[in-house]
């Protein structure tokens, strides 16, 4: 009897145990689903209905229902049905809103993978697009401080768009350009205004005050509302005709603008006009209808959420990122002239950008000092002093040899002007678009600024314009033989076309100042300057075809 006690006891106290250590266990099952987002009981803000639906009527069958919507998102790849992939893929997004990893990768393979598999350029762009917005527009709705979505969106624009590795490369320059140039119209470097400017109707008619009868008068004599101009208004990516005369009348055309400039800024690009303030003051003035601004400003949202030191690696991505573009930028990073065609996209460095970038590779370095970026850094310091120097900036280029003769000796040594020359000679073998069009584009700078001083055609000035020029002319033929067979990805804009764009460039600088006024009046006696925008108006670009 006694031993049959026993056993009963120590059974009980068995199961007592198991079911404290099964406690034991659950929670911290709990702990990990909730920390890994295994398990989602979180609510969504601002979910639509479909997404809310999900969420609530089939609860843990999502999962199921989503790894089956991947499995044949992959099989319709394969078979090439690429636009029910993208149907596949927005389901997967509302079933799995949480699911930020799946969501990374969906947009970017089809910016990369989908993307290549066309030899359209438009096709190929419809496909990055896609990524992008897939990224931006969805999976940021439901998780809007994520940073691997930052980090991924930061990629597409640094590699994708930005490198030259793609064929489509400067097709996708040209058409994110004209979007941004269509976006920000007349506004454009107007940061503070956007930013204080109204997000909706009501804050809209506020600032109007007396005049909001008006605003309304004029959308009923339109049948419109307010959504309705909007749309609108995004079309011709200014105030719609039909309106506008009104609006003039009224006196508040401008309020309406930039009210509705700053809701499309915000909500269809996720472009904040305080933030981009913010990246302007910490790292220079970006020119924002380049790719490489808008890799820094999604690589600097990651890098701000990915504060903890356990992150580290995620945080040097970031961190990469951001020297990389801002090497880029500084090398290329401003719009100089832009038409429709391949052949006329033209980009001249940011100087703005360049202690930024020298500093953004101290800081990475000084926080992640085994990651071998030393080497990185040396070859920047190297392209940027030849960079400074060819283009005018020799005092700058000289105060940048010596830092880099005490950092690093055994790479920079001797004069800086030999040294300039040894490293031109050497990158103009192997150059790559961005190299050659900087040394072109630094000769023609240097001739057309000569050009201004001289009196005759038989003047030094005018015999060292002539010989800067048919150096610039020698670089171009050079490399383009070079990149016979490669024209669109690595190829320049004619040369006739690096000339004008020269010239005007160095007549609106030296007619912009009073003090040099007289020099440009004296360059358009030997150069006739063609009356041109360089870079068109909003309204003069068509909303973009791709959907």
């Amino acid at each position: 009897m006694k031993s049959s006690f026993s056993r009963i006891l120590a059974i009980v106290v068995a199961m007592v145990l198991l079911l404290g250590a099964l406690s034991f266990l659950q929670n911290r099952m709990n702990a990990l689903r909730a920390e890994y987002h295994l398990t989602d009981n979180t609510p969504l803000e601002n979910a639509p209905p479909v997404v809310a639906f999900t969420s609530v009527a089939l609860g843990g069958f999502r999962g199921i229902l989503a790894d089956c919507l991947w499995i044949r998102s992959g099989r319709m790849q394969e078979e090439g049905k690429y636009y029910e992939m993208v149907q596949l893929a927005d389901w997967i997004v509302k079933l799995q809103p949480r699911f930020t990893g799946a969501h990374a990768f969906l947009g970017w393979n089809m910016s990369y993978n989908v993307s290549v598999t066309f030899t359209s350029f438009e096709d190929r762009w419809r496909w990055v697009k896609r990524g992008l917005e897939l990224i931006r527009d969805e999976a940021l709705e439901y998780n809007p401080g994520d940073p691997n979505l930052f980090q991924q969106l930061g990629w597409i624009f640094q590699h994708k768009m930005g490198q030259d590795l793609d064929d489509a490369n400067r097709y996708y320059k040209v058409e994110w350009a004209k979007e941004m140039i269509r976006l920000f119209g007349d506004y454009y470097g107007k940061w503070e205004e956007l930013d204080k400017a109204p997000l909706n109707e009501s804050k809209l008619l506020a600032v109007l005050g007396d005049k909001a009868a008006d605003y309304r008068r004029i959308l009923t004599e339109n049948n419109a509302d307010f959504a309705k101009l909007e749309l609108e208004f995004r079309e011709v990516a200014s105030i719609p005709e039909r309106y506008r005369a009104a609006f003039d009348e009224a006196g508040i055309t401008a309020d309406v603008e930039i009210c509705l400039r700053h809701r499309w800024m915000l909500y269809k690009y996720r472009m904040d006009p305080k933030y981009m303030m913010r990246m302007n003051t910490m790292y220079g003035e970006f020119d924002w209808r380049l790719a490489e601004a808008h890799a820094v400003y999604w690589a600097q949202k990651g890098k701000d959420v990915w504060a903890d030191p356990s992150a580290s690696f995620k945080r040097l991505n970031c961190d990469r990122m951001i020297f990389q573009s801002l090497n880029v930028g500084f090398s290329t990073g401003k719009l100089l002239y832009l038409k429709g065609d391949l052949k006329t996209l033209q980009m001249q460095p940011n100087f703005a950008l360049a202690d930024s970038a020298k500093q953004a590779y101290l800081d990475t370095i000084a926080e992640h000092p085994n990651n071998n970026i030393q080497g990185a850094y040396s070859n920047f310091l190297v392209d940027a002093i030849v960079r400074l120097y060819i283009f005018g900036y020799k005092k700058k280029a000289a105060n940048w040899f010596d830092y880099a003769k005490n950092y690093n000796p055994s790479r920079f040594s001797g004069e800086l002007e030999p040294f300039v020359v040894k490293e031109l000679a050497e990158d103009l073998v192997d150059a790559n678009h961005r190299t050659a069009e900087q040394t072109i584009n630094s000769y023609l700078f240097q001739a057309y600024t000569i050009l201004a001083y001289a009196a005759d055609e038989e003047a030094d000035e005018f015999k060292s314009f002539e010989s800067l020029t048919l150096t610039a002319k020698s670089i171009y033929d050079t490399y383009m033989k070079a990149v016979s067979g490669t024209e669109l990805r690595r190829g320049l804009p004619p040369f006739d076309q690096l000339r004008r764009t020269a010239l005007g460039n160095i007549g609106r600088l030296l007619g912009a100042n009073p003090d040099t006024k007289q020099l440009a009046e004296n360059l358009a006696r030997f150069q006739h300057i063609p009356v041109e925008r360089f870079i068109p108006r909003a309204e003069e670009i068509k909303a973009p075809t791709v959907k």
